[in-house]
């Protein structure tokens, strides 16, 4: 998403990166995509029952990190979700049970356009991800660094923009390689797919929420005035809701790019109209995100008054 004031950790293009799909192979006697919900985290309600084994602590504080704590493969970056998509359309496309009779000429070009969008992603993906490190830690230092938090912020945007659009370039490379009775075939077994099962809140809420929950413990530390306390206290849940509810209608939105992307044969101006109605909200998302972030983060003559 190039909108950096409201980019955050879990976006790209709109709301694609956390809320992608993970397909499966094809199971026996049908020639479609089935999607499974990801696999969940190791996560306590005390935040902290995370298998150490799978952590990279980076946080300077007692909490461990999201982005480090996460079961592989890790989807706080988008590399792997959009692989697994490649890939599984190649599987899908190369199986006979499909019918589509691909040429070997068409098979090794498919292969070359997957293996070099690999090799591309892992370096992006790698650059995406200690950036969304460093966000984070910048997010959970005592005092907010507002101007290197704004610049890694917009870091991120950039790199996660390179990367969705290599990925969709891949994509759109990839179909244009099959024939026209090819592609009749694959649109004539859209209806056989199913929609994602998932429906849990977008995962960016997760990482959104603990960040804000780690503010407001922070700021629970400070001396503050039993007003400014009820006063700050009052505007946090206000806003929390907020953002509860955006959540919400950026859970809906990524569902449905789920459901574009889990198709056959992609309709890309499906998805492109898709993208383009994400992307505002993905910003008002993370500008909400942040404005909080801002809010549980006063200077610190607050505590003296």
């Amino acid at each position: 998403m190039s909108d950096s004031a409201g980019r955050g950790v879990a976006g790209f293009m709109g709301g694609l990166a956390l809320a992608l799909s993970l397909w499966q192979p094809l199971p026996s006697g049908a020639a479609t995509l089935n999607v499974s919900s990801p696999e969940k985290g190791h996560w306590g309600t005390s935040g902290l029952a995370i298998d150490d084994s799978l952590n990279r602590v980076i946080l300077p504080l007692e909490l461990p990190s999201f982005a480090g704590g996460q079961t592989p493969p890790l989807a706080v970056t988008p590399g792997n979700q959009f692989m697994k998509i490649l890939v599984d359309h190649l599987r899908l496309w190369t199986s006979e049970r499909t019918g589509l009779a691909l040429s070997s000429d068409q098979k090794k070009r498919l292969r070359e356009i997957v293996v070099s969008t690999r090799a591309d992603i892992i370096g992006t993906d790698a650059q995406d991800f200690r950036l969304v490190e460093l966000f984070e830690a910048a997010l959970a230092g005592k005092v907010l660094p507002s101007g290197a938090l704004s610049s890694i912020n917009t870091r991120i945007g950039e790199v996660e923009g390179r990367e969705g659009m290599r990925f969709v370039a891949a994509l759109k490379e990839m179909q244009a390689v099959l024939t026209e009775p090819q592609i009749d075939i694959l649109r004539g077994q859209q209806n056989a797919v199913l929609p994602t099962s998932e429906i849990s809140l977008t995962s960016a809420f997760l990482f959104a929420d603990r960040i804000l929950a780690l503010r407001w413990k922070i700021l629970m530390e400070r001396p503050l005035p039993p007003a400014t306390r009820s006063d700050i206290d009052r505007r946090y849940r206000k806003a929390r809701n907020w953002l509860v509810s955006l959540a919400a209608e950026k859970t809906v939105s990524d569902r449905t790019i789920d459901d574009i992307l889990n198709q056959p044969f992609v309709d890309m101006g499906a998805f492109d109209e898709a993208e383009r109605k994400a992307g505002p909200l993905e910003g008002k998302f993370w500008g909400t995100f942040l404005r909080i972030v801002k809010l549980l983060s006063p200077p610190e003559p607050l505590s003296t008054r």
